[in-house]
């Protein structure tokens, strides 16, 4: 009997373990007040990173103030990577100039500041095995 009860004990425990949800709560700061949207995009490997159609889930936030929070909810444990951008304009995407550099306010997790190039996976994961917050700062607004 004693070794049943261990066994139900074991197998709830690794199926908890296993199959827990998290959340991951992103805070997005210095957005240009009260214009347009904030775009995020959650992605979970470096194959397709930035790519906005191979994302792990993607969100929309309407801009009131000059900050804004989502929740990406029912999360399996791994490694995260955001990238956020500000459509100010309201025309559905991140505008960018002649070179490519985005003209509307952008950032990543671990508010990563770009150099030359878009940063990789790897420079902004984050672990996720509870719940989890993260800021980022926007670049250029």
């Amino acid at each position: 009997m004693l070794q049943k009860i261990i066994g139900i004990i074991f197998l709830i425990t690794i199926n908890t373990t296993l199959f827990a949800q998290h959340h991951f709560t992103v805070e997005v700061s210095d957005l240009v007040p009260d214009k347009g949207s904030v775009y995020l995009g959650l992605y979970n490997k470096k194959v397709g990173f930035l790519k906005e159609d191979i994302a792990f889930a993607n969100a929309k936030v309407k801009v009131a103030g000059n900050k804004v929070s989502y929740i990406f909810k029912n999360l399996p444990v791994g490694e995260y990577a955001v990238a956020v951008y500000q459509d100010v304009n309201s025309n559905g995407k991140c505008d960018r100039n002649m070179i490519g550099y985005p003209t509307e306010g952008f950032g990543f997790s671990k508010n990563y500041r770009p150099k030359l190039s878009a940063p990789a996976f790897d420079d902004v994961k984050i672990a996720v095995k509870q719940s989890t917050k993260a800021s980022i700062a926007l670049i250029g607004n």
